[in-house]
């Protein structure tokens, strides 16, 4: 073979491989659309894919959510392989009818949601739920109602990924797995490695570690550290093995139960080796090195050996669907026009979504990762802008038997800038409903106040304000209010507050310069004040602008304070 022959026997070999990639695609056209949802919520979630990442690496109970979109995918194919040869028909009004508003609500949980729920929204994690929907929204439009019904096992795990339905509803179950393991974990290593133990009220008994020559060491086990994000991690990855499993329901449940009792034997084991590297002198090991890697080994150790035992327990994949006796019709092809138009409506729908969701960076800045707050409490030195100054003015204790027994009601005054005396009333209380309860709105209309003007109005950071105006017609005084709440750190414990800055109307200094920030959540925000018909009269307006507009950037500084301070 000469040389001139060599390069073409190359492209030869090229245009071949290249042939049988377009010969395979051709042969599994019908994996293009799953392929394209795949890819479209990689790009709109992103943001809150990723903020899911850090979760394998911090000490949470939620620490193996971020794996359940890993197994939607491999039980939806494998879901897929089993129903390739059961065909299902389709009306493509009703697929629109049903993909549609899933699609809406999916766009109003990152969009129009953070503009209500503001400081809170990251708490919830709604996008987690409007990822759900936006992905079961795309399977109805692309396969079908029928084939999002045959993947409703797998759909049902991007749901099972919303923090907020552990958070909420079974930590009451977590601290009781923890308070056993630590009744186990107590007994077990004062017989065998003869480490003290120091009952505590109202909290995890301590381990106390006595190294040679060396201080003693003080060992609290927590939630997380007690295992029960392991516990958790197999309930749900494990579930999702036996949705691809068949088996008797008993032979399941006997896997299931086999399952827990090997991880928390692994946790004691594990909580046991630390203790015994605690005392032999590598605490900084075993507390900051060791503690991690090795929860995640025997994890991983746990779920293969129970993977292996399936088939010991009678469990085994299940079987393909056989032909319904219906040949399968080919879809009918779009014209070239329709799937153009089709892709750029879905491309732009994508785009913008990911930029909603971007967006949502500004909420997550009130969290550390872990579900609690950053931001401090008011406080007249800390919470002072550059200008101004904060000074006390008094408590009122009667507001306790509102906002709970160990809440705060003070006033202050602020001080400062080109405005007047502006006075700030801050709501400190561990009861969040109680804030939802005795609003503004209700407070004033309680006590006969006319309500002028009620919108909702960006602070900046991520935090959407209530802008209300009202009157009083006994003293014949008007008044404007500019209000937020936010979860806030006190003492370590997560406390919820709410800020409302008042000002005569009529002792204003001149206008502050408020320049909308524009964006998204300007958009939304006008959005939700048109939909929502907020009584805003235009000559009433006019007459508080003034006031509105001052109050408006005392807030955002306020707010820019807290913020900034919490991230220092």
């Amino acid at each position: 073979m000469t040389t001139a022959t060599l390069p073409m026997a190359r492209r030869e070999r090229l245009r071949a491989m290249v042939e049988r990639g377009w010969q395979f695609g051709r042969d599994h056209r019908v994996l293009w659309p799953a392929a394209g949802i795949l890819v479209a919520t990689l790009v709109v979630y992103h943001l809150t894919l990723g903020s899911f990442a850090d979760y394998l690496r911090l000490e949470t109970p939620l620490a193996y959510l971020p794996l359940l979109p890993l197994f939607t995918v491999g039980l939806a194919l494998l879901t897929a392989r089993r129903h390739r040869n059961a065909p299902v028909h389709r009306d493509r009004h009703i697929d629109i009818l049903v993909g549609g508003p899933l699609l809406l609500v999916a766009t109003a949980l990152i969009t129009v949601v953070p503009a209500i729920a503001s400081t809170y929204y990251w708490t919830n994690r709604p996008d987690v739920l409007s990822m759900g929907f936006f992905v079961v929204g795309l399977v109805v439009l692309c396969y079908g109602v029928g084939w999002a019904w045959r993947l409703r096992s797998s759909l049902v795990f991007l749901v099972l990924m919303w923090p907020a339905l552990y958070l909420h509803v079974m930590a009451g179950l977590m601290q009781s797995f923890t308070d056993a393991t630590n009744n186990t974990l107590a007994l077990f290593v004062h017989r065998l490695l003869g480490v003290t133990v120091i009952p505590v009220a109202n909290d995890s008994p301590q381990l106390v570690v006595h190294p040679a020559h060396a201080a003693p060491i003080t060992i609290s086990v927590g939630s997380a550290c007690s295992g029960a994000d392991s516990v958790l991690g197999f309930l749900l990855l494990g579930g999702a093995v036996l949705t691809a499993m068949r088996g008797g329901a008993g032979r399941k449940l006997l896997w299931m139960v086999a399952g827990l009792a090997l991880t928390f034997v692994a946790n004691i084991v594990r909580i046991t080796a630390i203790v015994a590297l605690a005392g032999a002198g590598h605490a900084d090991f075993a507390i900051n090195t060791f503690h991690t890697w090795a929860g995640l080994l025997l994890f991983a150790t746990v779920m293969l050996v129970m993977v292996s035992l399936l088939r010991r327990f009678g469990l085994r994949l299940r079987d393909d669907v056989p032909a319904n006796g219906v040949a399968a019709q080919p879809p009918r092809r779009r014209s070239l026009r329709t799937r153009r138009a089709l892709f750029g409506g879905i491309a732009a729908a994508t785009v913008l979504l990911a930029v909603a969701d971007h967006s949502l960076a500004t909420y997550a800045a009130f969290d550390d990762g872990l579900g609690a707050p950053t931001v401090q409490p008011f406080a007249p030195l800390s919470s002072a802008p550059s200008g101004y100054r904060i000074e006390q003015s008094q408590e009122y204790p009667w507001a306790r038997q509102y906002f709970g027994p160990n809440s705060t009601f003070t006033r202050y005054y602020l001080l400062g800038g080109s405005a007047q005396l502006t006075y700030a009333d801050v709501v400190v209380t561990d009861d969040r409903g109680s804030l939802d309860a005795y609003n503004l709105q209700n407070c004033y209309l309680f006590h006969n106040y006319s309500i002028v003007t009620t919108d909702h109005v960006d602070l900046g950071n991520g935090v959407t304000g209530l802008m209300l105006n009202y009157s009083d017609p006994k003293l014949n005084a008007r008044w404007a209010t500019v209000s937020w709440a936010w979860p806030v750190n006190r003492n370590g414990q997560t406390y919820y507050e709410r800020i409302v800055l008042t000002s005569n109307l009529d002792a204003r200094g001149p206008d502050a310069d408020i320049s909308p920030s524009g964006g998204l959540h300007d958009f939304f925000l006008s959005l939700v004040n048109m939909v929502e018909g907020g009584k805003n009269d235009a000559k009433a307006t006019a007459a508080y602008r003034n006031a509105d507009q001052v109050l408006q950037a005392q807030a955002n500084l306020l707010v820019a304070r807290a913020v900034h301070a919490s991230s220092a």
